[in-house]
């Protein structure tokens, strides 16, 4: 179904996709949360914009809020105040099922630990998102492959989760985040659970994937390295944010 509403251009709200240069923008972002003897302010007036087919890496101390900011730009948290655009649509806006509808068609998440479904094959965890969105099968299962490929998995797709690296098994949820062929890709300190070799790897593919592919990626890490990779980056501080 989603796969289908993509295709047409158009959402559950029946709106036409508009295409912009910025693939995102956030505007004033606020987040707060009440703690046991005060309210905590973790966003404090985020302003942000990205631009299409570039890698922008946000740095921050532990408990700056990156998760949390990272979250709101994925449609996965709401802000207390501020907008969010979104491939030129206001998601902010958007209910809870319109909100999913566009997850689905629009983005791809990568988390520090990959999630993948440990009773499914490698190949049949990267197919899942398109065996949900309505796919057929033989179809799901190419794009599967063709995407595990250029995730530097060209064998092994018959392994389950427990059968592989820990480099590996973050190699098939990248290839799961874009087999859908999302707008834009968030990442979640994505090789923080790595050795230093297998990050240096995925870093190393991140960056092929978004140049080849013309993939937006926003990343939020404490990793230097990967930032490295970045087009740009931008630091976390004080809950705002701020050119490095």
């Amino acid at each position: 179904m989603s796969r289908n509403l993509k295709e047409s251009g158009q959402l559950a709200a029946g709106q036409p996709i508009i295409r912009v240069d910025e693939v995102l923008a956030a505007r004033g972002i606020c987040k707060a949360y009440d703690g046991p003897w005060r309210r905590l302010e973790v966003l404090k007036g985020v302003d942000l914009t990205v631009r299409r087919g570039t890698i922008l890496a946000i740095l921050g101390a532990s408990g700056a809020g990156k998760s949390t900011l990272l979250n709101i730009l994925g449609t996965l948290d709401r802000p207390d105040r501020g907008t969010l655009t979104v491939d030129g649509r206001r998601t902010d806006r958007f209910g809870e099922a319109e909100l999913a509808e566009f997850r689905a068609c629009h983005l791809g998440f990568i988390f520090q630990f990959h999630h993948l479904l440990p009773e499914f094959s490698a190949e049949e965890n990267v197919m899942m998102p398109l065996l949900i969105a309505g796919v057929e099968w033989g179809a799901a299962r190419s794009r599967a492959q063709s995407t595990l490929a250029a995730a530097g998995m060209p064998e092994r797709w018959e392994h389950r989760p427990m059968e592989l690296s820990g480099g590996e098994a973050q190699r098939v949820a990248v290839a799961r985040a874009l087999v859908g062929e999302p707008e834009l890709v968030l990442a979640d300190e994505p090789s923080g659970n790595l050795d230093r070799r297998a990050a240096a790897s995925l870093h190393e593919l991140i960056a092929t994937l978004a140049r080849e592919r013309h993939q937006t990626f926003v990343v939020v890490t404490h990793n230097d390295r990967l930032a490295a990779v970045a087009d740009r980056v931008m630091i976390l501080e004080d809950g705002r944010l701020g050119e490095a």
